[in-house]
């Protein structure tokens, strides 16, 4: 991750205390995650403009892509955009959103070589079908897609919304696949992973 394009989001957006406090809660997350979590992603090439793309070679063996817990990346995602109000406000997250009574899942997720299982991506369950989890689900997918860059988020998938930082410039585009009506997911590249 860029420092100037982290500094300047934080410095814009909020004030210093809370720049320090989002310090403080990270550095705990991350001496909570280095317990589990082995970074076994393989940064790939430059895609999208925006973030790095990483895929997970599915011929590998399993155990290349067990990263033994979640990362910290994800961990600090969940944390400060999930359950707390996120340093980077815009778009406003909605007053009411459950922050902690969503239930998250991260790894192992349900594949053997997948990026739950490295330990790089969350799914959010809000419902699509319910209004309330449809207001809480677009907030999600259009916060991660306007600040992608924070996070290193190069997925995020939610109704019949996708955008992945290597398909259609980066764009959101249609999902034609219906799997993901009771949750978001989001996936973090491989530097966000290790973010910290």
């Amino acid at each position: 991750m860029e420092a100037g394009v982290l500094t300047s989001c934080i410095t814009a957006v909020s004030p210093r205390s809370e720049h320090e406090q989002c310090r403080s809660r990270r550095s705990s997350i991350v001496r909570l995650s280095f317990m589990a979590w082995r970074d076994v992603c393989r940064r790939g090439r430059p895609a999208g403009g925006r973030v790095r793309q990483d895929d997970v070679n599915r011929s590998d063996p399993p155990a290349a892509h067990d990263a033994g817990g979640a990362s910290p990346g994800i961990l600090i995602f969940i944390q400060e955009v999930i359950r707390l109000s996120p340093p980077w406000r815009l778009p406003e997250k909605p007053e009411d959103f459950p922050s902690g009574a969503c239930r998250v899942e991260t790894y192992p997720g349900h594949g053997a070589a997948d990026v739950h299982f490295e330990g790089r991506a969350a799914d959010v369950y809000l419902n699509y079908n319910d209004p309330s989890g449809r207001i809480w689900g677009d907030w999600l997918f259009d916060w991660c897609v306007d600040n992608c860059r924070i996070y290193q988020i190069q997925g995020v998938i939610f109704g019949g919304r996708q955008r992945f930082s290597e398909t259609h410039g980066g764009l959101p585009f249609p999902r034609m696949q219906h799997d993901h009506y009771d949750h978001v997911h989001v996936e973090l590249n491989g530097d966000g992973a290790a973010l910290t």
